[in-house]
Formats: structure tokens, sequence, C-alpha cells
């Protein structure tokens, strides 16, 4: 008799420990195991086919009633059934990584605000040993404004060199730099074919849109093509505005006709729009680049 009491509580014991969860407790564990296998992503928004994850501005749906379906379906424990998800995301992520080495020939340079450098550092929530593997690796080109190195990922678009990664590059920062911009020009290119210009009355460029091509606006850190977006305006400086990665455009900053719709339009496109930049106007010459307006002007300004 006794041993069958002690066989039934250790059958109770072993029944105990299986795990099943609802809809609601599937989605809490399904979201910690994605930010477990794949740090440094932050919840954008839950909806009811899925959550949206972002880093930087990448962008990734987990497809959690997809994934309940299966877990369903699948009539095993809800333990056994996220270890063996967790082990394929893992394999995933590892096969679709480049590291900065691997993606020389392809890595660009891509312009930041000073705001979003500081949302990516107050996300590197974790261990110190890991902030670093997180926080995108920066390099200020003027007050507020950042240059960060994207790498092409596999479905995701790209993603930011990590402070981690370029601190291990047997090349230094500027020699990065100089690789991701010679990538961009040869990838992007600098001829004005499809731009959208007005001219002013009597002659001469008062804007000038280029065309919407990805990373088109980190085109302003070459000194060679700002020289000549200032023969094309025959002007010593100009404005320029880069609310996001595929948008670039210049303008006569003297110009209020010019520089109020531009202003609008940055700003619209940078608070609605993926791959945010700068959301104020800069000024550019041959040797610099500076702010010519922050992002927030004062209604005096406007």
């Amino acid at each position: 008799m006794r041993l069958c009491l002690l066989a039934t509580t250790a059958l109770l014991v072993l029944a105990g420990c299986e795990t099943t969860y609802n809809e609601k407790t599937f989605r809490k564990k399904a979201e910690e195991s994605y930010r477990e296998v794949h740090p440094g992503w932050m919840i954008e928004k839950r909806g009811p086919e899925g959550t949206i994850f972002i880093r930087g501005d990448q962008i990734d749906t987990l497809p959690v009633a997809d994934m309940f379906a299966e877990y369903k379906a699948s009539k095993q424990d809800g333990g056994d059934w996220f270890d063996a998800w967790m082990v394929t995301q893992r394999a995933e992520a590892e096969a679709r990584k480049r590291t900065l080495e691997q993606s020389k020939d392809v890595v660009i340079p891509i312009i930041k605000s000073g705001s979003w450098i500081t949302v990516q550092d107050l996300g590197a929530i974790g261990p110190a040993r890991i902030r670093d593997q997180i926080r995108p690796w920066r390099k200020e080109i003027t007050k507020g404004l950042f240059l960060v190195l994207g790498v092409p990922e596999e479905r995701r678009g790209f993603r930011f060199a990590s402070i981690k990664e370029m601190n291990e590059a047997k090349e230094g920062a500027d020699a990065w730099v100089d690789r991701a911009t010679a990538n961009l020009l040869r990838t992007v290119g600098t001829s004005t074919a499809g731009s959208a210009g007005i001219e002013r009355q009597g002659g001469g460029l008062l804007v000038l849109d280029m065309p919407n091509t990805d990373g088109v606006s980190s085109l302003i850190l070459d000194p060679r093509f700002r020289a000549k977006m200032l023969q094309i305006f025959d002007q010593p400086y100009l404005g320029a505005a880069v609310p996001n990665r595929n948008v670039l455009i210049f303008f006569d900053p003297s110009e209020f006709t010019a520089m109020k719709p531009v202003r609008a339009r940055t700003h619209q496109l940078y608070d609605t729009q993926n791959h945010p930049g700068f959301r104020g106007l800069l000024r550019i010459d041959k040797d610099s680049i500076s702010v010519l307006e922050g992002p927030n002007p004062s209604k005096k300004k406007r």
C-alpha cells in the first residue's frame, strides 16, 4: 500500500510539472522567449495576429497567433514546445548573422539624430557585458547629428554595427567610415538624374529633391558630392534635409519660399515614416556640415 501511495504521489508531481498556456500566457512567454534569443529588440506594438518588435529602425513581427495554433495542434508540453522553438530561432539568427568584416563591401554610413542615439542607449537594457553588443557605434558629425554603420541583414534591412564590434575591429573607425562611404557612392551613385527640381524666377535652382534611393541621405558625408551640389546651385553654402534614410533635399536657405516647404516636408516625413534621420535642417559647404535649424524650431522662427 505504501509503495502504491508513493508511486501515485510521484505521478501527481510529474503531472504538476507540465506547462500549459492559454492565449494570454502564451503571448507573454513568446515575447520573453523572442527577447532572450534576440537581445536588443523592443516591443513596438501588439495586435491580434502578432507582436511587432523593433531594433534601431529594423522591424520584425512575431506571429503569435500562428505560433499559438501550432502549439495547440502539437499537443506538446508548453515548456518543451518553447525549448524547441528557441533552438530553431537561434539557428536562424546564426545563419543570418554577418560580421562586420564579412560585410566590408556592403556596409554603408547612415545618418541619425542625437535623440535617436539616446533612445538606443536607453533601450540597451541588460548586464554591462552585453550593453556594448547592443548599443550602436556612432561618430558625431556635428552637434546633435551622428553617423552609424549599417550592415545589411536578411529580411530585416540594416542592423547597426555595435560598439563592441568597432572596438574589436582590426582597422580604426575612420578607415571603416571611409570604406562605408565608398560603398555608398558605388551603390547609390551621385547622379542627379530623376531628381525633382524647383527653379527661381530668373533662373537658378531653389530646391533639388534627390531620388528616393535607400541610403541616399548619407551622400552629404562626401565632400566631393557636396562640392558638386554647391556648383549646381552656384552658391557658397546650401541647406539640406535628411529626415529619412531614403530622402535628401537641397535648398537655398536664404529664400523663405524654399525653406518653409522643405521644413514642413522634413518634419512630416520624420514623424510618420520609418528609418528616421534628422528632423531639423542642415547647412553644408565644401568642408563642413552643421545644424542650420534644430528639430523643434520656435514659432517665432517659423
